[in-house]
């Protein structure tokens, strides 16, 4: 149980952490060049991405191990 609250709490802070950092921090940074605020808006975009894709995938392995054959 305690595995499994630790897994979903570093999935959460990466899914928001990305999701919501990289626009953040690329208009925190607003007088810096286009290419740097892409860089710094893109790289916490993906690993946003990257962490949905952990948690479908470890929802659907939750869902195999959870299942009780008839």
């Amino acid at each position: 149980m305690e595995r499994e609250k630790i897994i979903t709490i570093l999935i959460l802070i990466g899914l928001f952490g990305g999701l919501v950092g990289g626009p953040i921090a690329s208009l925190a940074d607003y007088y810096a060049s286009p290419e740097k605020r892409f860089w710094l808006f893109i790289i916490p975009e993906f690993i946003g991405f990257g962490c949905i894709v952990l948690m479908i995938v470890y929802g659907k392995s939750r869902k195999k191990t959870n299942s009780k054959p008839e």
